[in-house]
């Protein structure tokens, strides 16, 4: 009894460390191959942000690399890694494959990824698919979020908001799962058994496949909600999931088919009385299986063939069933806005007051308001003046998204706000909705330390007006020690005034922050003025990667053109 005990502590033990192995090797590889390539190969960083300057670099970069060459090979490698594995039924290849797959959505969330253009190399993968289509492919996998969004509404009528914890919910129960399979394989296999059939593989006959899908599932619900650095490349990971999961499932199908032919009647005994992934009622087996058992003819998985078909026919029927939620009008307004009564938007101040300053809990309260027309306006304006300062942050930056002229005085009044949020939020709102009345109070802003951590919000506001009175200012933050607020202000001027920014650019060539020199070569290439060649020309032999490759790629363009 002892032996026994201590036998299974020590499989227990060697479960844990190869499935905790396994996570941390696929968290932490890419991180040193990061280090790898951005300090021993010299890799180049990327600025990070939204925006046409940075969507601008990007495209760059990915001209002077050749980065759509190597994401399309890298595409082709995978599917080539997925066809091969089930052609030669190396289950190995697919699984490599699949997990390829996924690897971008590992990008999306890695923000350290920084090198090969700040696109993380891990997300090149997925140029193809970003440039084959004018609206969102890779939200053709959202059918993957109805389980989600069920168990939100679910938990919302209980008034939680309950994201944080089924994120961590399917990321622990998945790594659970996982680890559990691996014990009770690892007991099958040292007691001799060729079948696991017993404990987790009662209610599931691949309960590792079925661990990792669920917490990859956590994973990209956890994706979305991060504070995402790489907002140029901000891309939906459903596909991308949905893709590699249907692989998955197929090289669970294509390892049945081989157990059959390894153990015969004890697999198919085994296979009788256990669920393939989850234990389903009989009704709703039977209705998520009918396409498979019309290619199998009522029974399982036979050939590779009858594997392949089935992975296809269910990957395009979730596909088709995503195309309830895709955007084909991207951009396109729409002039919906539901009546609402006076008990509704009461109801909606009395849960704003009842949030305390949760942040997560206000924010889509405040957000939905737009959607109720005239009467959610008036509200906004009102919680724009609101005690809690969380709210009023939330009230003046949703206002300003909207460019609800109606409201400037309130948006400009924020600019004097106590609490450095709600002026931030102000900032940027006058910035929306181009505010000339707000000029002044920036422009003195401008002028005061107290608000230095501000000032690169007061350029991009003062460029977005573009009043030419604040080009002085502008001009003399070009000599602020921060790169960041140079950048912003040399930005601000070319907005204001182009002539006047490309010749503040070409000084700013010489400036010994090579952060400010790169800003400066993309001002220069984007104004398109031919009088920026020679200045150019002059940065091909910089000490900085990025400015000789930008300066190049400009050079390019006006040789194009």
């Amino acid at each position: 009894m002892k032996n026994k005990i201590v036998g299974n502590m020590g499989l227990l033990l060697l479960a844990i460390i190869f499935s905790a192995g396994l996570i941390f090797a696929f968290l932490e590889l890419p991180r040193l191959l990061d280090e790898l390539l951005s300090k021993r190969v010299a890799f180049p960083g990327f600025d990070q942000g939204a925006g046409d300057v940075n969507a601008f670099k990007a495209e760059l970069f990915i001209q002077g690399l050749h980065l759509r060459w190597f994401g399309y090979g890298s595409l082709l490698l995978i599917l080539l890694l997925i066809v091969t594995g089930y052609a030669t039924k190396r289950s190995g290849w697919a699984l490599a494959g699949a997990v390829g797959l996924f690897i971008p959505v590992f990008g999306q969330f890695a923000l350290s990824m920084f090198f090969l253009a700040g696109l993380g190399l891990l997300r090149v993968g997925w140029l193809p698919f970003l440039e084959v289509s004018s609206f969102d492919l890779l939200d053709l996998g959202k059918v993957i979020y109805v389980p989600y969004w069920i168990l939100m509404w679910l938990l919302g009528l209980f008034k939680w908001n309950a994201h944080t914890f089924l994120t961590y919910l399917f990321m622990g129960a998945g790594s659970f799962m996982f680890t559990w399979g691996v014990l009770v394989w690892l007991r099958s296999r040292f007691g001799g058994k060729k079948v696991a059939s017993s404990w987790i593989y009662r209610i599931s006959r691949h309960p590792q496949y079925l661990g990792w899908i669920i917490w990859s599932y956590g994973f990209i619900l956890f994706t979305p909600f991060i504070n995402q650095m790489k907002k140029t490349w901000g891309v939906p990971s459903s596909l991308p999931w949905l893709l590699m999961t249907m692989v998955i499932i197929g090289i669970c199908m294509m390892e049945e088919v081989k157990m059959m032919k390894v153990t015969g009647g004890a697999y198919q005994e085994y296979r009788s009385r256990a669920p393939f992934l989850l234990p389903l009622p009989g009704w709703l087996n039977r209705g998520l299986t009918w396409p498979a058992r019309l290619v199998t003819g009522g029974g399982y998985p036979a050939r590779p063939s009858q594997v392949v078909w089935i992975v296809l026919i269910y990957t395009v029927i979730l596909m088709a069933l995503s195309l309830f939620w895709v955007d084909f009008k991207k951009g396109a307004s729409t002039d919906a806005s539901p009546a609402v009564s006076g008990t509704e938007m009461a109801e909606i101040m009395t849960r704003l007051d009842e949030m305390g300053d949760s942040r997560r809990g206000i924010w889509p309260l405040v957000t939905e308001l737009p959607r109720y027309g005239q009467a959610g306006m008036d509200t906004l304006i009102l919680l724009s003046r609101h005690e809690n300062p969380v709210i009023r942050e939330f009230a003046i930056q949703v206002l300003g998204a909207q460019r609800y002229q109606e409201a400037e005085p309130v948006i400009v009044n924020a600019l004097s706000d106590s609490v450095l949020r709600v002026r931030s939020a102000g900032i940027q709102a006058v910035g929306n909705i181009r505010s000339n009345l707000a000029v002044e109070k920036l422009i003195y802003m401008m002028a005061h330390p107290e608000i230095n951590n501000q000032r690169f919000l007061i350029c991009g506001a003062l460029g977005s007006i573009g009043d030419h009175n604040a080009i002085p200012c502008l001009a003399e933050a070009l000599d602020l020690p921060e790169y960041y607020n140079q950048t912003a202000a040399l930005n601000a001027i070319m907005a204001i005034d182009p002539d006047t920014g490309v010749a503040y650019a070409i000084k700013e060539l010489r400036d010994e922050n090579p952060e400010v020199r790169r800003n400066a070569v993309i001002t220069c290439i984007r104004s398109g003025d031919p009088a920026v060649k020679g200045p150019l020309g002059s940065m091909l032999g910089d000490e900085d990667f990025e400015v000789r490759l930008y300066a190049k790629q400009g050079l390019k363009r006006f040789e194009n053109d």
